[in-house]
């Protein structure tokens, strides 16, 4: 028995019409039953299903009618599925799903299997994913992956849903392959989700890029999506050094949002439609502007780590080298079709800074994105957005200070990053922005350091003829206090007693390594003040001689944070042997 188009008609009406009550008529389902139009759906697809199921009992098996059925079966099957899931009904979407895969596994290469199979898989793939069975997600996706490639190997021609329900004279000549072509990315892009839950980044960046590329190729994309995906994509590759790959990307996006604001804008003839996509373009240019913004940081950091290094002729090389056991990317795997990037991407260097000259460049385009960002991150409506951006403002400031040999320069610049800092604590309620309260007191006490570290300097560098004056020795006490105080706070936060300086049970491992880092500044700070008060000197030593006989006790307690101390041990060591006599002393000179 063969089928006819008209013996189809019926099942293929009710499948369009299940299938418009899912795209159109579920916009307008009210709150209380916001799954109606899905289940309506379902339910016209069920009796779709035993329509199919009966037409199969009277047809021949293995002829091509059996196989169109078995196909459109499988393609209700996967639909079902796919509802049920979305009705949050998971374990039946599971079994629907495996039960359409099976109508179609020993066909799955051919011309009316092969697109449903991936399409089911693919879904099989996502809803493991979300299990969390990431393992069971990658074999189901390596599976579409396969069935793609064999279906390219054997030049089959795919067809679709809506070519299975036609003659053989209205197949749609190359809707099948762009089916199959747009199903096959939708692969690569799960896939890359998963590697990235199996933390393979490295295999999860390259399924990201391909992604991209393809969806370039075949000019299925939007426009606000793909840019961020390609901005963050380029988040991954910066940190490992393929500084010009990542700038590529970031380039990219920034023209995709260019496009979006100069062609799809326009077009948009509802004015709250066009009002919408007017928001998304701020939203999302100043979250690329972040991004940019963070490679440059990236840039300034690395450049400065490089130089604090041992100097050897290859670290002088100014051409980034990969940090991930890669060669660094000289010929980067550029976008096709994207005209004019170099525009985006001479913004700003792909190597790293040597000089005063080169970081002055880099740290001005990072402050002008951090601007732009901030015109949308308000701290009116954005808060904790708006105080990340200004630490990135502040990290600027402070790492450009590293690259100027000029002290008084040097103090302009960390008084630029406090200035930035301190408004944050002024404006942010410690109650709910405890984090990043944290964080700006921790910061703050590292900089007002710095700063002294400065001054201390050029006393240290003074003629023998020379006396520092009134001013700069109450500033160097200024700015001891001024660190002492945000690192005190710094430690309440985590319940420190300031009496006792005993850690509380229960804190992060990841956290000790700040809190004794502040105790052992804190120690340092007490012994820098400078008065001619002896007990005034007598109550900075003991305070030093305590934060530095408790960061020798904490480090002993905690021996895994202790191996990054190392060169703070030795001195704090020492200091625990020296201040005691250093107060005995001062102690007898006060009795005399």
């Amino acid at each position: 028995m063969v089928i006819t188009k008209e013996s189809l008609s019926d099942i293929r009406e009710e499948f369009e019409k299940a299938h418009k009550k899912i795209d159109e008529d579920s916009k307008n389902d009210p709150p209380t039953e916001p799954f109606r139009s899905h289940y309506d759906a379902r339910d016209i697809l069920q009796h779709v299903q035993r329509k199919l199921k009966d037409l199969l009992e009277v047809l021949d098996v293995g002829t091509d009618a059996a196989l169109t059925v078995r196909c459109i079966l499988a393609n209700v099957l996967k639909d079902i599925g796919r509802i049920f899931i979305f009705t949050e009904e998971l374990t039946n979407g599971e079994l629907t799903l495996k039960e359409a895969l099976e109508l179609l596994q020993e066909d799955n290469e051919k011309s009316q299997a092969v697109n449903a199979y991936i399409e089911i898989l693919n879904q099989l793939g996502i809803l493991y994913c979300n299990w969390g069975n990431f393992e069971d997600s990658k074999r189901y996706l390596d599976q579409a992956k396969e069935a793609y490639e064999q279906g390219k190997f054997r030049q089959i021609e795919p067809l679709t849903i809506t070519d299975l329900f036609g003659t053989k004279d209205e197949i749609e000549k190359g809707k099948g392959s762009e089916l199959l072509e747009k199903n096959h990315t939708l692969t690569l892009y799960y896939l890359a989700q998963v590697y990235g839950y199996l933390e393979d980044l490295v295999k999860s960046a390259h399924y990201c890029h391909l992604t991209l590329k393809r969806q370039l190729d075949y000019e299925d994309y939007e426009h606000v999506d793909w840019a961020l995906n390609a901005a963050t994509l380029s988040q991954y590759y910066f940190p490992k050094n393929h500084l010009s790959q990542a700038r590529h990307l970031l380039a990219a996006a920034s023209y995709m949002l260019d496009r979006y604001e100069e062609k799809v804008i326009p077009m948009e003839t509802n004015s709250s439609a066009r009002a919408e996509k007017v928001e998304t373009h701020r939203h999302r240019s100043a979250d690329i502007a972040r991004c940019w913004a963070k490679y440059g940081i990236h840039i300034l950091t690395a450049s400065k780590e490089r130089l604090c290094r041992d100097d050897d002729d290859n670290e002088r090389e100014s051409k980034p080298q990969a940090t991930d056991g890669l060669s660094p990317i000289r010929d980067i795997d550029r976008f096709i079709g994207l005209e004019g990037l170099s525009v985006y991407e001479d913004q700003i260097t792909d190597e790293f800074c040597l000089t005063l000259e080169d970081a002055k460049l880099v740290m001005l385009n990072g402050l002008s994105w951090l601007n732009k960002a901030k015109e949308y991150y308000t701290k009116e409506t954005e808060a904790s957005q708006y105080a990340k951006i200004v630490q990135d403002i502040a990290s600027l400031y402070k790492v450009l200070a590293f690259f100027d040999d000029n002290e008084d320069n040097q103090c302009k610049l960390y008084k630029r990053c406090i200035d930035q800092l301190e408004e944050l604590d002024q404006i942010l309620n410690a109650t709910y922005y405890q984090i990043i309260c944290k964080e700006i007191w921790y910061e703050l006490g590292l900089t007002y350091s710095k700063i002294l570290d400065v001054k201390l300097t050029k006393l240290e560098t003074m003629g023998p003829d020379e006396r520092p004056t009134p001013h700069a020795l109450n500033k160097i006490n200024k700015l001891c206090e001024n660190s002492i105080g945000k690192f005190h706070k710094f430690l309440e936060s985590y319940k420190v007693p300031l009496g006792t300086l005993e850690i509380p049970s229960g804190i992060d491992e990841s956290e000790l390594q700040p809190i004794l880092f502040a105790y052992f500044h804190i120690g340092r700070l007490y012994y820098k003040v400078i008065t001619p008060d002896k007990r005034l000197q007598l109550a900075n030593v003991k305070n030093s001689f305590r934060y530095y006989h408790n960061f020798v006790k904490h480090c002993e307690r905690f021996e895994a944070v202790a191996a990054h101390f190392k060169a703070e041990m030795g001195v704090c060591k020492e200091m625990n042997t020296l201040l005691p006599l250093k107060i005995k002393k001062l102690m007898n000179e006060l009795n005399e």
